[in-house]
């Protein structure tokens, strides 16, 4: 909703209004990117977490190589399948 209607107040003036507005979308613009940089690295670390955590913790018995992994959409991640058709979620 645009203010720009509304009257100043006493004291207030236009160039002081404008710096608010610049500061307002400077923060806005840093929060978008900051939120973006973190989803960014939940998506490239966390979830590479997740499927290394699949293989260190496989059954006994159960080589590096045979350990699959499969993305899963809820909850994100990935769920771990091991030869005896175990499946487990990480």
């Amino acid at each position: 909703m645009s203010w720009d209607w509304v009257p100043p107040r006493p004291g207030e003036d236009e160039p002081t209004r404008r710096t608010d507005r610049r500061l307002r979308l400077a923060l806005t613009v840093l929060m978008v990117v900051f939120t973006g940089v973190l989803a960014v690295y939940y998506l490239t670390v966390g979830l590479d977490q997740m499927r290394a955590q699949c293989v260190t913790e496989r059954p006994e018995g159960v080589s590096s190589n045979e350990v699959s992994t499969s993305w899963r959409w809820w909850p994100p991640g990935y769920s771990c399948t091991y030869p005896d058709g175990g499946t487990t979620s990480a």
